[in-house]
């Protein structure tokens, strides 16, 4: 639990009035007593409500921590849209942190966070299973917290989450429906909770569809960009495998995927379909255009924010919701 001026106050058996004044350098109290509890604000680890503060000074916004891996990746971005869009107008207010998927660097934000006595926290965890350790700090303050996109197994908090497993079932058997027998797929690191969802939903798929699912057309993309797209399509021509489709876990990988093909004469789609996931600005600026599974991050963003609010004024309330996925097809299929 965060320390209070009242347990300063009870520490040194004074008022909280005298420890209020003495912290904030009023004249009227002595040296000898400022110093004291100056000592016992740093033995105690007291740190200012600053949202207190603020109210003091007539300013009623309240904040909301909002936790991403990257501002400028396409869905991230529009999950940020969507929160800051709904906010605008009403009495809160948001402050950003990028943790650029590490770590240390995203609970060093969650503790920025709690020094600014944020109202509630809406997150985008990494994709590295210390993520978890995290959000737990954060459930152990008793603040509001919103998961967005990735969450934990057995995880009984607030979340907001696309259908991954349905959107990569999807995608296969739009595939497989094209008559496409030998599929492989580009998925991120096996600490992707959101990965695993659908490479599931790929695998099921096959299996649904009597196909046999070949580990060596399955490849781990860590960052799922667009040179690891490349690459991974470069070692699938490269290994005998040959894939004649591609499920891809982002618009990215599928968008590296292509120029590879390009660059070699593979003809897209007739000897190689391609599917990525996202529906970002990529898929629609390559030629042939990607067929894509769509996540609609704004929808979720303004959600989240909805959320959050609702449980900054009841606390027992828990939210959970799970977006359906679209299939958008176009000419890369």
């Amino acid at each position: 639990m965060r320390t209070t001026i009242k347990d300063i106050a009870n520490y040194l058996n004074v008022s909280t009035t005298t420890v209020s004044r003495a912290l904030n350098d009023k004249q009227d109290i002595s040296n000898q007593m400022r110093q004291k509890v100056l000592e016992v604000a740093k033995l105690l680890d007291y740190k200012p409500n600053t949202i207190a503060i603020s109210l003091r000074k007539k300013t009623t916004k309240k904040l909301i921590g909002v936790v991403m891996p990257s501002v400028n990746h396409y869905f991230f971005s529009t999950i940020l849209r969507g929160i800051t869009t709904s906010t605008y107008g009403d009495d809160y207010m948001i402050i950003i942190g990028e943790s650029n998927q590490d770590v240390q660097r995203e609970k060093e934000i969650i503790n920025q966070f709690d020094d600014h006595y944020v109202a509630g926290v809406i997150i985008v965890p990494t994709r590295n299973k210390g993520s978890k350790d995290n959000v737990e700090m954060i459930r152990q303050r008793q603040s509001p917290l919103i998961l967005i996109d990735r969450t934990f197994e057995d995880y009984n908090g607030s979340y907001i989450q696309h259908d991954d497993f349905k959107g990569a079932y999807d995608a296969t058997s739009h595939l497989i429906r094209r008559g496409k027998r030998e599929i492989a797929m580009l998925k991120g690191g096996q600490d992707c909770s959101l990965s695993q969802s659908r490479f599931e939903g790929f695998r099921t798929a096959l299996k649904d569809n009597n196909l046999v699912h070949n580990p060596a057309r399955v490849i781990s993309c860590t960052n799922a960009n667009k040179d690891e797209g490349y690459a991974a399509a470069k070692t699938l021509f490269s290994n005998g495998t040959k894939p004649d489709a591609i499920f891809c876990i982002t618009d990215q990988l599928a968008a590296g995927a292509l120029r590879y093909a390009q660059e070699h004469d593979i003809s897209v789609p007739k000897q190689l379909a391609l599917v990525g996931y996202s529906n970002s600005e990529i898929s629609q600026s390559v030629t042939p255009k990607l067929t894509t599974v769509s996540q609609n991050g704004f929808e979720m963003g303004r959600l989240a924010k909805e959320f959050l609010v609702e449980m900054c004024h009841h606390p027992e309330v828990i939210r959970q919701k799970v977006f359906s996925s679209e299939l958008i097809q176009r000419e890369s299929s």
